[in-house]
């Protein structure tokens, strides 16, 4: 619901500046996108102990966007960008085998785990420095889905899903065609905040995600 009311004020933002502005062009689109994930997290026991593991995902996936480029040189740019879909942060599921420990919560099983990126949004700024050139920056967010799963006769724990914020920047060059299209060809990185969050059986995890990517994108002006 919070990331549904962003996305709402951000239409009526755009919407509203494009109706008040002298000069300046709106545009919409679609891109693709090339992207690196990584990960390093650890989790802490209920009873002690500490394990850490570090992994990561190569995705390709695209988006669709809407921008006001502001004045008749159009140098300055508000937008929000959305990547629609999920697709699993590490390439392949962690799994480990566990010894009995003579805890009821911790008995001898394989466990594994995963997480899903899903619903993602970023609402950027673009300013050109010269011959097409713009330095990007932007607020993101997405939807963390963490999928865990155990053959232990204990209890498996499990931990919730959250949104992150994230600080994404980026380089690239822009340029128009024909009478009414443009095209945006970026690279960017994204760091998100650390997601912290605790088990239905008491465990803690801590982990860092960030993503290196570049962008093409196609649109028409109105």
């Amino acid at each position: 619901m919070i990331k549904l009311r962003n996305m709402l004020i951000a239409v009526i933002a755009i919407t509203a500046l494009s109706s008040t502005a002298f000069a300046g062009s709106f545009g919409v689109g679609f891109g693709g996108h090339a992207a690196s994930v990584s990960v390093d997290g650890t989790e802490a026991g209920h009873g002690g102990g500490q394990k850490s593991a570090t992994g990561g995902n190569d995705a390709m996936f695209g988006s669709y966007f809407f921008e006001y480029n502001f004045g008749d040189s159009e140098r300055f740019t508000l937008g929000a960008d959305f990547i629609p879909g999920s697709f699993d942060i590490n390439r392949k599921t962690l799994k480990r085998t566990d010894p009995a420990s003579g805890d009821a919560n911790d008995t001898a099983g394989d466990r594994s785990a995963n997480a899903t990126i899903s619903d993602h949004v970023t609402y950027y700024a673009d300013l050109v420095i010269g011959a097409g050139v713009y330095v990007k920056a932007g607020f993101a967010q997405v939807d963390i889905e963490t999928k865990e799963a155990s053959t232990g006769s204990g209890t498996t724990g499990s931990y919730p899903n959250k949104t992150l914020d994230a600080w994404t920047f980026g380089l690239g060059q822009k340029g128009d065609f024909g009478s009414r299209g443009f095209y945006k060809v970026e690279g960017y990185i994204t760091d998100y905040n650390q997601f912290e969050a605790a088990s239905t059986t008491g465990n803690t995890v801590t982990a860092n995600l960030d993503v290196v990517g570049a962008s093409f994108k196609l649109g028409m002006k109105f």
